[in-house]
């Protein structure tokens, strides 16, 4: 396995953990192979409602894949995005959602990583990274399968409130002053086979909740999950580009 190439937020998150709880693996390193490119996927569609809001009070993977399923995703654009600079990321949105898929190629790799944006719930990352092509493995295949939420923008911050009518370059400056602005988050899972997990600052009291809501999804995936995987990549069949690849920690 090779070493990083990025320092993400979720480095500074883990290290956070660390402080926290004694006893936390050692935070190791993946690198990313080309293989493959996955088959075609359908999104379904339904009625734009808002999305219940979870024990946690967080934005949780199961509310984000449903909205990013919730209807027909229109492109938006590609390129650079924050974090995985050197990568080719596609971005979408549909009535309820903004959705990026942060390794839109042509050919896919072992990695897959989603993050879908609500205006009114939040940000939700999901990373998945197995042995050979993600979207033709089960949860089971996977040595890396974790999840992040994040509550949606402070009005006192000053940044602009995420929308759904925003540009390509509108959203790629919004998620990077997101980034930049290392609000709370909870997140869970595996990494390398190692369990991780919790709530940092200001969430700290929601650990218990969010680890609860997320104990299913993280396990065994869901139907959704995969849904949304071969979604990603029949869209990105259309729009990915094969270009130098750079590692990155997911998060």
């Amino acid at each position: 396995m090779g070493a990083m190439g990025s320092f993400s937020r979720f480095t500074w998150l883990l290290m956070g953990a660390m402080a926290s709880f004694a006893g936390c693996a050692a935070k190791q390193k993946s690198a990313e192979q080309g293989a493959a490119a996955g088959g075609p996927g359908a999104a379904a569609t339904s009625t734009v409602t808002p999305a219940p809001q979870v024990a946690s009070g967080l934005y949780s993977a199961d509310e984000a894949l449903r909205d990013a399923l919730s209807g027909p995703l229109e492109y938006v654009g590609s390129g650079p995005w924050p974090e995985v600079e050197r990568l080719h990321a596609c971005v979408f949105r549909n009535q309820r959602v903004v959705v990026v898929n942060a390794y839109c190629t042509q050919t896919e790799s072992s990695v897959f990583r989603i993050d879908v944006y609500s205006p009114a719930g939040g940000h939700v990352r999901i990373y998945a990274e197995g042995k050979g092509p993600v979207s033709a493995q089960m949860r089971q295949s996977y040595f890396t399968f974790k999840a992040l939420s994040e509550p949606p923008l402070d009005p006192g911050l000053s940044m602009r409130p995420l929308t759904l009518s925003m540009s390509f370059s509108e959203l790629r400056d919004y998620d990077q002053k997101r980034y930049e602005a290392f609000l709370p988050a909870c997140y869970g899972g595996t990494e390398l086979d190692q369990p991780l997990g919790g709530c940092l600052g200001s969430l700290a009291t929601h650990a218990a909740a969010w680890s609860d809501q997320h104990r299913a999804f993280l396990r065994h995936a869901s139907d959704d999950w995969y849904s949304m995987m071969r979604e990603m990549r029949r869209l990105a069949s259309q729009y990915g580009k094969d270009i130098e690849q750079e590692e990155d920690d997911g998060f």
